[in-house]
Formats: C-alpha cells, structure tokens, sequence
C-alpha cells in the first residue's frame, strides 16, 4: 500500500513537499497495483484529470457568479516542461577538484580534471527528465557525448559504478545541511526508500528504477568498458 495525504494543513508563505508536510494533512492508502498502473499509465491518465479538474473549477466558479475566460483554468494547469540544469552537480564537482580530492568518472573510473569533467544523467533525461542531485553523475565527457550518450546503464555497468557513485552522492551531497537536505526530499519523492537512508539503500534503490525504466521504456541499454 502506498499513502497519500488530504485534509487541511496550516498556510505557509512557501511549501516544501516532504513527507512532513505532506502529513499535515492526513493519510489515505492506495493499492499498490493501482498506485503502479498510475505510475506507468501517468501519460494518459493526467490529460483525462486536468480536464475533469477544469471542469469541476469552472463549474464552481459559475455558480458563484464567475465567468472564468475561456482557457483560463487550462493555462493554470499547464505542465511546466523541466529545465536541464547540471550546474549545480558541475560545481559541486569543480569544488572537489579545486579541494585536492581527486574525482574520477562513474562510469569508465578515469580520473576527472576541469577539462573533461561533464555531468551525465544517469537515467536518461531524454527518457525521464529528472535533474535530481541523485541522478546527476560526474562524467568523462568522451564518455558522457559519444559512448553513453542517451542510454540506459546496464545493470552491469551500473552495479560496476557503486563505489564511485556512493562516494560522489557522500562527498557532493551528504555532507552538507542544505543540499543533504535537498537529496533526501528528492530520494524520498521518486525512489522507493527513505531519503534518509544509507548511501548503499539508495543505490539499491536507484537499480530498482534503472529496471523499471527498462521495463517500461524499452530503453536500449548501454554497457561501459572501465579504465576505457
């Protein structure tokens, strides 16, 4: 079974979807076969609920005299499109280099250096446009644009990655109260397992949606050579 939350909860002047917040205003389960039929049917099933939401708005707004203009509520639900940004990961990762700690490539374990440090998805934006910090890899940029490109990491390549990864997410993320903060609220919301888990937990986790993405998608999988 899975929660969600309704009811009512106090007014803040910003929202931070955790957990915590979410639970101010109550709980309610979902079958998990549901709740994973939503997951994978989510392209069609969102369209289907905005316009019943529309409806149910302008129907509201109606019967208290209001005239909503005519795509006014649609705009309002519009989906905001993702922005790519790794500009967070790349200066994470310049400021380990600039430290004296050296920062290797996840995926082909060659030592990084400014010039050829890129910052890889590690599920592919083209397929799930995810900017999490745990999703955001150091790369070699030959590998990252012209080996991996955008694939899918096999679950060899990915499980040949663990230490280097674990150690990037400790190093990058973990060790600081504002962005350790963030990549536990974004573990929390898109991988099965507690944000506030162990490093190893949240790999585990992260394989888990390498597979379902794989199941899923289709994705063609892509196999690293390490010290290539």
């Amino acid at each position: 079974m899975f929660g969600a939350s309704v009811g009512r909860a106090r007014r803040s002047p910003s929202l931070v979807l955790s957990a915590e917040s979410l639970a101010a205003y109550g709980v309610f389960s979902v079958p998990g076969h549901v709740w994973r039929a939503m997951q994978r049917l989510g392209a069609w099933i969102e369209p289907v609920l905005v316009d019943e939401w529309s409806r149910i708005v302008r129907g509201y707004a109606e019967r208290r005299g209001g005239a909503p203009a005519p795509g006014e509520i649609e705009g309002a639900l519009a989906w905001i499109e993702p922005v790519r940004d790794v500009r967070i990961a790349r200066e994470a990762a310049l400021a380990q280099m600039a430290a004296g700690r050296p920062l290797r490539c996840v995926w082909s374990d060659r030592p990084l250096t400014p010039a050829t440090l890129d910052v890889d998805h590690c599920l592919p934006w083209s397929a799930w446009p995810c900017g999490d910090l745990w999703n955001l890899m150091p790369a070699h940029r030959v590998v990252n644009q012209h080996q991996k490109r955008d694939r899918l990491p096999s679950a060899g390549t990915l499980a040949a990655a663990r230490g280097v990864v674990v150690a990037w997410w400790d190093d990058a993320w973990r060790g600081g109260e504002a962005l350790g903060a963030r990549f536990a609220r974004e573990v929390d919301a898109a991988l099965p397992v507690a944000g506030t888990a162990a490093s190893e937990e949240v790999f585990a986790a992260l394989e888990w949606r390498r597979l379902r993405l794989r199941q899923d998608q289709q994705l063609a999988e892509w196999t690293a050579r390490r010290g290539g």
